[in-house]
């Protein structure tokens, strides 16, 4: 029998494989994280609702109660003021993507090339932490493009997303060392424990926790 309770709506940028990305052949989005938040919803008794939104998009939402989750989101002090998290999904951290043949970036050199990065999420925080002034794009893919195109000279990104790209550009990109590491996890809007908890209880199955 059919839930009579509405869906859980999941937001997420879709930008991170093996994560959350849109599916080529069919044009939904998948991932893990997205089986994750389905195994989560199924123990509510709920069906799930998946929305692809620009990152900028994804926090606002969940605290405004416009969703119930987003995934994809860097753990920070700061975030925790308007939304809960769940135990982290994974750890990833921040890589640079750039042309092969030209010098490795890292964060000590960054400001003096172009370096780009999706508008608000940690990336761009980290950038910024480090006097360093990105070009904001709405999308890492769209950042990516402009690097093929040789208008930026490297992205900063989740180093997840960052290998792939250097992996199927067929030799045209190169990633970098990783900058840092970071705790990856779903932000629920505050105080809904029952998500929180069935979020936890779907990452913990899968991590043997």
């Amino acid at each position: 029998m059919a839930s009579e309770l509405p869906p859980l709506v999941l937001l997420t940028a879709a930008e991170t494989p093996p994560f959350a990305y849109v599916d080529e052949q069919n044009g939904e989005v998948a991932g893990l994280e997205i089986e994750i938040a389905h195994e989560a919803a199924e123990k509510l008794g709920r069906t799930l609702e998946v929305r692809k939104a620009e990152f900028s998009e994804l926090l606002p939402a969940v605290s405004e109660g416009r969703a119930d989750m987003a995934a994809g989101i860097t753990i920070t002090e700061g975030r925790q003021k308007t939304v809960d998290f769940s135990i982290p999904s994974s750890c990833e951290g921040g890589m640079f993507l750039y042309r092969s043949g030209d010098p490795m970036p890292t964060i000590a050199s960054a400001e003096l090339i172009k370096v780009a990065t999706a508008e608000a999420c940690t990336y761009d925080f980290y950038l910024v932490a480090h006097d360093i002034d990105p070009i904001r794009y709405e999308s890492y893919s769209a950042a990516v493009a402009d690097l093929k195109a040789g208008i930026v000279d490297a992205v900063f990104y989740v180093s997840s997303a960052v290998r792939i790209s250097a992996g199927e550009s067929g030799g045209e990109l190169s990633c970098s060392r990783m900058e840092f590491r970071e705790n990856i996890a779903f932000a629920v809007q505050k105080g809904d424990r029952a998500l929180k908890v069935a979020l936890d209880e779907a990452i913990a199955a899968r991590s043997g926790k």
